[in-house]
C-alpha cells in the first residue's frame, strides 16, 4: 500500500474544519468561537475614526467564560472591499486597567 499525501491533506483539513465547527456550536456562533466563550450580553459599541473610506468600531461584550476571560472587545474595521474583526479577551483586572488608562488619556474628563 502506497502513502498518498492527498489523504493527509484531507485529514488535516477535516480536523481543522471539525474543530472550528465544534467551537461554533459550543460557544453559540462565530463571535463566541472567536472569543472562546459564549457571549452573554453586548454592552455597547463605540465608533472611531480611521483612514478615509474606512469605518472603525469597537464593541464590548460580556462573556460567560471563566472570570479570567470575562470581557471581550471586538475591534471591527470595514472598508469598501474588506472586513476585519479582531477579538480581544480581557480578564476583569485587565479591563479595569484599561478603564484607568482610558480615563488618564482623557485627563479624567467625562463627555457625552
Amino acid at each position: 500500500m502506497e502513502f498518498n499525501l492527498d489523504y493527509l491533506f484531507y485529514a488535516v483539513f477535516a480536523i481543522v474544519a471539525g474543530s472550528f465547527i465544534y467551537k461554533l456550536t459550543k460557544h453559540g456562533g462565530f463571535r463566541g468561537a472567536m472569543f472562546g466563550a459564549t457571549i452573554k450580553n453586548t454592552i455597547g459599541e463605540v465608533s472611531g475614526s480611521g483612514p478615509k473610506l474606512m469605518s472603525l468600531s469597537m464593541r464590548v461584550h460580556e462573556s460567560d467564560g471563566p472570570r479570567e476571560k470575562a470581557v471581550g472587545l471586538e475591534l471591527v474595521a470595514k472598508s469598501l472591499a474588506s472586513y476585519q474583526m479582531t477579538p480581544i479577551t480581557l480578564s476583569v483586572s485587565e479591563a479595569n486597567k484599561l478603564t484607568v488608562l482610558i480615563d488618564r488619556a482623557t485627563n479624567g474628563k467625562r463627555g457625552t
